[in-house]
């Protein structure tokens, strides 16, 4: 069978699961059911755990790296020198 994209794949894994509830029953398609809800938490949770690590390496910096931000640090201006 060749990878499906997008809507597709989401359509097969209903018409699946819905020929497995006529051809085995209740019992086994509520066990089923249970074990593709896992399986999609974990990969869920594999994704985020991914982008996770992306997000931690590019704001990760060396101490070469001149870090740039939002908001300077701020200082009390210096009081003007108005001379004699």
């Amino acid at each position: 069978m060749q990878p499906l994209e997008g809507d597709r794949a989401v359509g097969e894994l209903f018409r699946r699961l819905s020929i497995m509830r006529v051809e085995l029953g209740e019992p086994a398609w509520e066990r089923t059911v249970g074990r593709v809800l896992a399986a999609l938490g974990a990969a869920a949770l594999e994704e985020a755990e991914r982008r996770g690590r992306i997000v931690a390496a590019r704001e990760a910096t060396s101490a070469s790296t001149v870090r740039v931000t939002a908001f300077a640090r701020r200082l009390a201006p210096e009081p003007l020198d108005e001379g004699n």
